[in-house]
């Protein structure tokens, strides 16, 4: 009932194109974004991060993943499993999955992680993009 008032208001030109700023559960679709990572400068561990767009889960919500090689290669340049499941729990916004840089050179390079699925729910932006040093 929500969407069709929005899209009611929309089209009379009440409501501005983005639509309303709030979403209320159940209302809301989930939604899983991937988030890109920073630039890395040197070899340690880190954590990619998945995130709900609208705001803590009201349930579990079970997102699939694999990572990419890009001009960052697996078991070269980070290390990380290679695809898997991580859970945003009840009342959380966010899951993070571990992976490690094992070497920063002179070059810049990239990989990355992509969301497969997400249950229940949708993906959102579906592929979040890391980048190993190199010279700037």
């Amino acid at each position: 009932m929500k969407t069709l008032m929005v899209l009611l208001l929309l089209l009379l030109g009440i409501v501005p194109a983005q639509g309303l700023p709030d979403c209320d559960q159940p209302d809301c679709p989930i939604v899983v974004d991937a988030q890109d990572g920073p630039v890395h400068e040197r070899a340690d561990d880190y954590s990619a991060v998945v995130k709900l767009r609208n705001g803590a889960a009201k349930q579990n919500v079970e997102v699939s993943y694999k990572f990419v090689d890009g001009t960052a290669k697996l078991g070269e340049d980070y290390k990380a499993v290679p695809s898997g499941r991580v859970v945003i729990k009840a009342g959380q916004a966010d899951a993070r999955i571990p992976y490690t840089v094992l070497r920063v050179d002179g070059q810049q390079k990239q990989f990355f992680l992509q969301i497969t699925a997400v249950k229940p729910g949708e993906i959102g932006k579906a592929v979040a993009v890391f980048t190993i040093g190199g010279k700037r």
